[in-house]
């Protein structure tokens, strides 16, 4: 009965919020998603209420397993199997845990970037029509407050208030190409390793359209080479930090929502270090070197800022993931009741202490080997229900991702039906991360190990026996091997849910990448999907099958576009 109760009220939701969208609706010009210039054009103040609406794209709602940046990292975290669907009874992201989203999602991931990138693209042509970046490149940077200075210290320009805001609006719409493009690589090419391997470079492999304020109305455009989408990226993030460092010193934005200098330091951080060809390549190799340096550089950035402070052990445990006041974060969406997408949620699909899929009978878990190998004085086991209390629940992130309104109970009286948990996008354990991995390739042992353990000293269970239990534990670090498989071990288990397991996976599955035999009882270096899989339980995952990893271009866009023939 009460299994009945769940499916038709999660049905009749369903419905209603389909329902209620009158005919009228489709006579309207669109209110959100991609602007019309006309309606760009007769906005009061266009900048400001475009740079709006393209956040707003980041939580939008397409359906109940298509609702912006949060559906995106759950694809990736299912398809890499470091989050696993246990039992289906809707069959929202039952495809991704099947590992058959090559096709499939591309289309939603795909829209989703592009419908975003011609926003971006007027936010960026309405400011150089306005004539701030002829005057930057006429009079350069200011260097004194808005004034620009000779060598003898005379005051040769003065920008005014107007072109401050100007330059921050910029810096922000640059931030989100480089978003945009830093995705699309991402989800859409392979990795540089199979890049090479397949015959190609990176000036003959064709990566995807690429689209700016230049030709943004001169119709469908040809595939670009990957190496000129990486310098687009670069100099995005890169032009963006500057107008940010320049223009917006004093720039506090509305909520973290919107981007700012650690949220551009902090992509730029991650594009590079995705974008390294590590395997085979050693520290001196400019394919593996330069992309590595310049990762460390922009997340160390990020870490001396001083915004930020990783979670506390008890932070870690007492926090849901669920606040975005936490000094953690660095970019996320605070949810209200006029954002919150219900049940078309993270918090919808994840927790089971909400009014949710999860809770109702699509569970959504943590890979069953990847729990298995955190160690017993790590404080993220107790993340995940451990099937003591309720084996119905067993694995669930209860003790991650719930939320504040209801922290404990699962009892259907208690469970938070407002769905106003908060969004995380990135916080500075991510930082943490790249640098130790981007420190480790270039064979900066110690410095790698220092900032792993700024997380991990962070991690250590209060229990009499862990703190010795750690102590080994760091000993063992001096083992290069043993520091990767951590770096790696990382990865996976302090961002689980957050949407990076599928790069990690991409980035490092053909380094040390140690998995669990549960046939043969030991641990072996190749990953294989825990038991606890509802689809494809124990299958390994192969690194040289890397079509099952990387998207397709999809046939909206090729019977669209007459370039793609």
């Amino acid at each position: 009965m009460k299994n009945t109760y769940k499916i038709f009220s999660l049905t009749a939701i369903i419905a209603l919020s389909f329902a209620s969208c009158s005919e009228s609706f489709l006579d309207r010009e669109p209110l959100g998603g991609t602007l019309l210039q006309s309606q760009y054009d007769s906005l009061s103040n266009g900048l400001a209420g475009s740079m709006r609406g393209i956040y707003s794209m980041m939580y939008g709602v397409d359906s109940h397993d298509a609702f912006g940046q949060r559906s995106i990292d759950m694809y990736g975290d299912l398809l890499c199997g470091d989050m696993a669907l246990t039992s289906e009874t809707y069959g929202w992201f039952s495809s991704d845990e099947r590992q058959q989203v090559r096709t499939g999602r591309s289309s939603y991931i795909w829209s989703y970037y592009y419908d975003m990138l011609r926003n971006i693209n007027m936010v960026i042509r309405a400011v150089k029509q306005q004539g701030l970046v002829d005057k930057v490149a006429a009079n350069g940077f200011p260097t004194d407050g808005m004034k620009v200075l000779d060598e003898n210290g005379n005051v040769v320009y003065t920008y005014n208030s107007e072109d401050s805001l100007r330059g921050v609006y910029y810096a922000q719409a640059l931030t989100m190409r480089g978003y945009v493009y830093s995705g699309l690589v991402r989800f859409f090419i392979p990795t540089v390793d199979h890049i090479f391997s397949g015959g190609y470079n990176l000036t003959n492999y064709p990566a995807f359209p690429v689209y700016t304020e230049d030709n943004l109305d001169d119709g469908p455009q040809e595939l670009t080479m990957i190496n000129k989408v990486y310098e687009r990226i670069d100099t995005d993030l890169s032009t963006a930090i500057e107008y940010f460092e320049t223009f917006g010193k004093d720039y506090v934005g509305s909520s973290k929502l919107v981007a700012d200098v650690n949220v551009a330091r902090g992509l730029l951080a991650y594009f590079y270090l995705n974008r390294a060809m590590e395997f085979g390549k050693g520290p001196s190799d400019p394919l593996l070197a330069v992309p590595m340096r310049k990762a460390l550089s922009y997340s160390v950035d990020v870490i001396n800022s001083n915004n930020f402070n990783v979670l506390t052990n008890n932070e870690a445990l007492s926090s849901g993931f669920n606040n975005i006041e936490s000094k953690s974060w660095i970019w996320g969406q605070d949810v209200t009741t006029e954002t919150t997408g219900g049940l078309a949620s993270f918090f919808g699909q994840v927790d089971i202490h909400s009014y949710s899929y999860a809770w109702a009978g699509d569970t959504k878990v943590i890979d069953k080997n990847l729990y298995e190998a955190i160690p017993s004085w790590d404080i993220r086991k107790r993340w995940f229900n451990d099937g003591s209390g309720n084996s119905t629940f067993t694995l669930c992130p209860d003790g991650k991702f719930y939320s504040a309104k209801s922290p404990h109970s699962t009892a259907t009286d208690d469970i938070d039906r407002e769905w106003l948990s908060d969004n995380v996008f990135m916080r500075v354990e991510l930082m943490y991360l790249i640098a130790a991995e981007a420190a480790y390739f270039l064979q900066k042992y110690d410095s790698a190990a220092l900032m792993l353990t700024a997380i991990t000293d962070n991690r250590v269970d209060t229990a009499a026996t862990a703190s010795a239990l750690y102590d080994t534990y760091k000993t063992t670090l001096s083992d290069n091997k043993v520091l990767l498989q951590q770096i790696i071990q990382n990865w996976r288990v302090e961002l689980w849910g957050e949407g990076y397991g599928l790069q990690t996976y991409r980035r490092l599955s053909s380094h040390a990448y140690r998995g669990y035999n549960e046939k043969t009882d030991t641990e072996e270096e190749k990953i294989r999907r825990g038991a606890n899989h509802l689809y494809n339980p124990g299958k390994e995952m192969d690194y040289s099958d890397e079509t099952t990893f990387t998207m397709q271009i999809p046939a909206s866009e090729t019977n669209y576009n007459p370039n793609l023939d």
